[in-house]
């Protein structure tokens, strides 16, 4: 479990709170009447609650499966693991329960938030995907790392065994929808969040055709080069085939595009800025992620477990603050409510 807090100034705004702060600090009851209080994700979640007058206690799940971020590229190296961790740790603070899905084999995403993948005994989402298709017992709680307390922030890890999928799911029928049949399958236990966000691999495969086909919109993160603009028209492409496909049966998946690493002295971003605007113009977020060293000091190459998002390491710095635009961005996008509320 990660011990992790904001100060009241980031923490007035993730509640959305616009006065004093011996108002706000009164919104917490078990806090300390300090100054210097740190504020957690389950703190903020309750406030925001109380502040829209619902009972946190009283609260009840809708059964149904909440939004789903899946962040993909057809290529690697243009940040989606990043984007990915950082919304999601943001989301959380936020006051949004988050379930992460690590579903490269690289673990990119787990190692993110201090799992060492090459240690640990991980049961990944191909595991559990490949139990239910065959009718075994498996328990996607055991799966579960809880990182906020009070799974505010849960992730399903991953590890090199994930490249397998493909090799059983290559036998299954209509095996493009497998992962939304494990969804529905087990639709009480993912209605307990309020988000699902994937780190998809950047490799074309089933399963990440089978993530795809589980959502109604990509997240596709674009690194401001010449490659990354080609990856995009890959992963286009993609979409538009399954999209032609599928089509009869009611599927539609649309995309939506983050511009990442963006320096205003570097012309190629600028050029690469211009592309995705023309090419892509009602699709192309308006937050622009800039390459900051701040992203660089997340992973800890000697000790993993000091590993973190920006907002956890940085919470002060231009990186992380372009993280939080983009995550209040996509709440919008995405239709994200907490606890099903559309008040809040």
């Amino acid at each position: 479990m990660r011990n992790f807090g904001v100060k009241s100034k980031l923490a007035k705004e993730f509640v959305g709170f616009m006065g004093g702060s011996p108002e706000f600090r009164a919104l917490f009851e078990k806090k300390n009447q300090q100054y210097h209080n740190t504020y957690s994700a389950l703190d903020i979640r309750n406030a925001r609650l109380k502040l829209s007058g619902i009972d946190p206690s009283s609260l009840q799940p809708e059964i149904k499966i909440p939004p789903i971020i899946n962040c993909r590229m057809a290529k690697g190296g243009t940040g989606k693991t990043t984007i990915c961790g950082g919304v999601a740790s943001a989301l959380s603070m936020f006051g949004y329960k988050v379930l992460m899905i690590d579903g490269d084999p690289q673990a990119s995403l787990t190692g993110l938030f201090g799992i060492n993948w090459a240690t640990e005994n991980i049961t990944h989402i191909g595991e559990l995907m490949l139990k239910h298709s065959r009718k075994g017992r498996y328990s996607i709680e055991e799966a579960v790392r809880p990182l906020y307390e009070n799974n505010m922030l849960d992730l399903i890890a991953s590890d090199i065994s994930l490249a397998n999928a493909d090799s059983w799911l290559m036998g299954v029928t209509n095996r493009e929808f497998s992962f939304r049949r494990f969804l529905d399958a087990n639709i009480e236990f993912f209605s307990k969040y309020d988000v699902i966000m994937i780190d998809s691999a950047p490799s074309t495969n089933l399963l990440t055709n089978s993530f795809m086909c589980a959502c109604q919109k990509i997240l596709a993160v674009v690194w401001l080069d010449g490659q990354s603009l080609k990856a995009m028209q890959v992963l286009a492409s993609n979409v538009n085939e399954l999209n032609d496909a599928f089509n009869s049966v009611g599927f539609h998946l649309d995309v939506h595009i983050v511009a990442n690493g963006y320096h205003p002295s570097y012309g190629p971003c600028k050029d690469a800025m211009s592309t995705l605007i023309s090419s892509y113009p009602d699709k192309l977020n308006n937050n622009v992620i800039p390459h900051a060293a701040s992203f660089m000091r997340q992973v800890e190459l000697f000790k993993v477990e000091d590993s973190g998002t920006v907002l956890e390491r940085e919470p002060n710095s231009i990186a992380a603050r372009s993280i939080i635009d983009l995550t209040k961005s996509l709440v919008k996008e995405y239709d994200i409510k907490l606890c099903g509320n559309k008040l809040i």
